[in-house]
């Protein structure tokens, strides 16, 4: 069966992330698979140079909105599955799941117009968080609702990662509830579980050179991930407990405010910005708490990875955080928005060293086999399967 995925931009984020592993979990004796992404990102190579999946790289296909950019990579895309003759389209991300989808549209009108029999495909969409929240301008809000809506007639099914998607999709009517399935984000769990990093030598890498405890946040500097609030969090713990170091491990287009805040605190030589890394498991190894201060959220990956390790998280009330996170139990839920609160927690935690350890063993227990890639894959050969294609 020959299958498509489309995804806007090959960058380091949960959602390339999880389409990478996807890709590479399938089944390689069901399903010839190809990928339709940007020609620009860090992790093309990676897509590149996945076994046995073609990779198409699009000029056409980018973030910013541009009408006459968008039609191009429309049409190119359009022309890659007539090329291919895909049986299955599974879009992913904001962008690409609406030009994706469009696409895979024309394709099988196309189809039905040449009176091609048997030859229409199934188009699946991958919500990794939807592309309209509280914090847009309103006439912006409603132009991506529109879009959803308009565009999800012709969507087979729609994949959501957390409960609170699809919550979010019924209660603006993008689609009856039929055509919703849950189908929570899988990690390695093994690289993970059974990591052997030397935790000195890490720390050293680091440039951290004391036994202190150690406090992180994985994300892109962008404005969904909040990370000035981030940085006003730890410069208020450091002022109740300056025995702390700070990791900031990723980069993005909020990296120079975030040093400017930084400026204007005294935790310089505690904060470390790492840039992105690769080595994120033997870097939890080092981290006694993990943060993260969004606004809004799909099912972040970064806290199923922190919580297979036994790290306590404190993360605002934002997407499908709640789902993964029991409040007073693995961690804490704050508000968006209100880094004292993430302090706060933060310094409840520190205080008490009793209480950290029983986080840690409690956070270690609620990530199980269900968070596994292998869970993920399987269930979403099972609903390929079910198209009976």
């Amino acid at each position: 069966m020959r299958i498509c995925h489309v995804i806007t931009k090959p960058e380091l984020g949960g959602a390339q992330l999880s389409t990478l592993n996807l890709i590479s979990s399938l089944p390689k004796d069901k399903y010839q698979v190809s990928i339709v992404t940007s020609s620009a990102g860090l992790l093309k190579q990676k897509f590149k140079s996945l076994e046995n999946v073609t990779a198409y790289f699009s000029p056409f296909l980018i973030r910013p909105a541009n009408p006459i950019v968008d039609i191009l990579a429309l049409i190119h895309i359009f022309f890659i599955y007539r090329c291919r003759g895909f049986r299955i389209i599974h879009t992913h991300s904001s962008k690409a799941g609406i030009i994706g989808r469009w696409a895979a549209f024309l394709y099988n009108k196309t189809q039905c117009w040449l009176k091609v029999k048997g030859e229409r495909c199934e188009v699946v969409h991958t919500v990794h968080g939807w592309p309209f929240n509280d914090y847009q301008w309103i006439l912006v809000k409603r132009f991506y609702i529109f879009l959803e809506r308009i565009t999800a007639p012709f969507t087979t099914k729609i994949i959501c990662v957390s409960k609170k998607d699809i919550e979010t999709g019924l209660k603006y009517r993008i689609a009856p509830k039929e055509k919703f399935v849950l189908i929570k984000y899988g990690i390695p769990l093994y690289q993970f579980k059974n990591s052997n990093c030397n935790k000195a030598d890490k720390k050293k890498e680091l440039g951290i050179n004391n036994n202190d405890p150690v406090i992180g946040m994985i994300s892109c500097l962008k404005p969904q991930k909040s990370p000035l609030d981030y940085v006003k969090a730890c410069a208020d713990v450091y002022n109740k407990l300056p025995s702390i170091n700070f990791l900031l491990i990723g980069d993005g287009v909020l990296k120079k405010r975030c040093k400017s805040e930084l400026s204007k605190s005294s935790l310089n030589g505690r904060f470390i910005f790492t840039g992105w890394r690769r080595d994120v498991s033997d870097i939890l190894d080092v981290i006694d708490i993990v943060v993260l201060t969004s606004k809004w959220e799909g099912l972040p990956i970064a806290i199923i990875e922190a919580l297979s390790k036994g790290k306590p998280v404190v993360a605002t009330d934002a997407g499908g955080c709640r789902e993964l996170i029991e409040d007073g139990v693995t961690g804490y839920i704050t508000r968006p928005g209100q880094y004292k609160d993430t302090a706060d927690r933060l310094s409840s935690i520190l205080k008490d060293k009793d209480s950290l350890l029983k986080m840690s063993r409690e956070a270690a227990k609620s990530i199980d086999e269900s968070f596994d890639i292998k869970a993920m894959a399987r269930n979403i050969d099972n609903l390929y399967r079910s198209f009976g294609t």
